[in-house]
C-alpha cells in the first residue's frame, strides 16, 4: 500500500512461462483435443518445445492425453483453480456495494482481502475521494500478519495453525509500533475475537491507521475481510476508535448476504466450496 496511486513495475515475460500459457488457451477450442503438429503450427513454436510443454502440464494435471487417439486436451486439474477464482468472485459480487458505502461514511479507501496461504490477498477495493490517500492495486499480497487484515485472519485459525504459522514465519516489525512477541500477539488475537474487529495503529505503515472485520459464511467461517485504511493527519483518535465498528457493521451485512446467521464467528477459515452458489 502507498499514499497517492500505486503502479505496478512492468517486468519482462518469462518464456517458458508464456509458452505454456498459449498452449493452455489454444487448447480451449475443439472437443477433440489437438496434436503436437497442429499447436506447433498455431503456436509458432518447435514440436519438441510443445511437446515437452504438454508433457509438463500432464504431469501438474493441467493437460491430459487421450490414450487412444494421442491427441491433448485440457484436464481437470484446472478446476482448483478456477474454484478458486470463483470463491473470489462471489465475494466480490456479495462486497461490492457495501464498499462504496462504507467508503462514504468514513471518507477512507476499503480494501476487501481474502486468507491467501501465508498472505492476504486484496480482490477488491473502494477508494477515497480524497487527493492523498491510501491505494494498492487488486491481486497484490501482503504479509499474512500486515495490520489488521492480518490480526482478522489468524484470529480465526485454530490455536494450533496459528502457532505452527507464527514459529514457521515469525512476525515482522513493520513498524517500530509493530508487535512481534508471538504472545503478546495472540493476546491482541484474543480481543480482536471479542471485539469482533481488529485496529492497526502504525503498525504496519507509518502515519497510516486501519480497521479490518471478518466476513463469514453460513457455517461460521471467515471467507474474507474488510479493512478502512486512512492517514493518521486525518483519524485523529475518536474517528479512529469509530473505524471498528463501521467496518464490523458493513462486513456483518455482507456476511448476511452468504448466509450467516450469526456474527461474528470464528470458526476457521472456509474452503473454497463454502462460497459456491453465493447469492449475488
Amino acid at each position: 500500500m502507498a499514499t497517492t496511486r500505486d503502479t505496478e513495475a512492468h517486468s519482462p515475460l518469462v518464456p517458458a512461462v508464456d509458452r505454456a500459457v498459449t498452449l493452455l488457451r489454444l487448447l480451449q477450442d475443439g472437443a477433440g483435443g489437438h496434436g503436437v503438429s497442429e499447436l506447433s503450427r498455431k503456436a509458432r513454436l518447435h514440436k519438441s518445445t510443445v511437446h515437452d510443454i504438454l508433457h509438463t502440464l500432464c504431469h501438474h494435471h493441467l493437460v491430459e492425453q487421450d490414450p487412444a487417439t494421442r491427441r491433448f486436451r485440457l484436464a481437470a486439474g484446472l478446476l482448483e483453480f478456477s474454484a478458486h477464482v470463483r470463491e473470489r468472485l462471489d465475494l466480490r459480487r456479495a462486497a461490492r456495494a457495501h464498499l462504496g458505502e462504507l467508503v462514504r461514511a468514513t471518507g477512507e479507501t476499503v480494501f476487501l482481502g481474502t486468507f491467501d496461504g501465508d498472505h492476504v490477498m486484496i480482490v477488491d477495493k473502494e477508494e477515497s475521494a480524497h487527493d492523498l490517500k491510501i491505494t494498492s492495486p487488486v491481486g497484490r499480497r501482503i504479509p499474512y500478519c500486515a495490520g489488521a487484515f492480518g490480526k482478522v485472519f489468524l484470529a480465526a485459525l485454530p490455536p494450533a495453525e496459528r502457532d505452527r504459522l507464527l514459529r514457521r514465519r515469525p512476525l515482522r516489525a513493520f513498524t517500530a509500533r509493530s508487535v512481534t512477541d508471538a504472545a503478546a500477539y495472540v493476546r491482541e488475537l484474543a480481543r480482536v475475537r471479542r471485539d469482533g474487529f481488529a485496529l492497526d495503529d502504525e503498525e504496519y505503515l507509518d502515519g497510516v491507521r486501519a480497521a479490518a472485520a471478518p466476513i463469514v459464511d453460513g457455517a461460521g467461517r471467515v471467507v474474507g475481510a474488510l479493512s478502512v485504511v486512512g492517514l493518521k493527519a486525518r483519524l485523529k483518535a475518536p474517528t479512529f476508535r469509530a473505524l471498528g465498528p463501521q467496518a464490523a457493521a458493513a462486513a456483518r451485512a455482507v456476511s448476511e448476504r452468504l448466509g450467516a446467521t450469526r456474527y461474528p464467528a470464528w470458526d476457521g477459515i472456509a474452503s473454497t466450496a463454502t462460497l459456491e452458489g453465493a447469492p449475488a
